[in-house]
């Protein structure tokens, strides 16, 4: 499964950072994506760091939804109905798990824009290259052959260690 990250208040990277350890914590990290600095949907804002990490978990997928919650209350999300589009210290969304069409009234998977968002399915790409969209039967990279998409998008260096 791919869990995409995005951060646009405060400390940004570390916001990723710390929900990375904390889903490092809780289930079987198997790969994080690099940061990628993208302009906001909705509303004027600052502009967000998006990510993704791969994982395997052995959760039902509505009890790892609610570890995705608490995870973001934790970072100091608040989520409302006013504040859906607006700015977060961190967003943790299930963007693809393998094999998997889930919609219900508070989830659905693979995310339902997953193929129009380039900040996050080239992060889901990083991680997950042969993505197999299960509605469709098509690999993820093919929307990723117009050359305009992958402009929308800043790789920000790594951290020097």
């Amino acid at each position: 499964m791919v869990v995409g990250l995005g951060s646009n208040l405060g400390d940004r990277a570390l916001h990723l950072r710390t929900a990375a350890r904390e889903l490092g914590r809780v289930f079987d990290l198997r790969a994080c994506s690099p940061l990628y600095e993208t302009a906001p949907v909705g509303p004027a804002q600052p502009d967000y760091l998006n990510a993704a990490i791969r994982l395997h978990a052995a959760l039902p997928v509505d009890e790892l939804l609610e570890t995705l919650l608490g995870i973001e209350r934790s970072g100091g999300r608040v989520r409302t109905a006013s504040s859906r589009w607006g700015p977060r210290t961190i967003d943790l969304d299930i963007l693809w798990i393998d094999g998997v069409v889930l919609a219900t009234p508070t989830l659905s998977v693979p995310h339902p824009r997953l193929t129009e968002r380039a900040f996050a399915l080239l992060p889901l790409l990083d991680v997950a290259p042969d993505a197999i969209d299960p509605r469709t039967g098509a690999r993820f990279a093919e929307p990723l052959e117009d050359p305009g998409v992958r402009r929308t998008l800043v790789l920000l260096q790594p951290e020097p260690a």
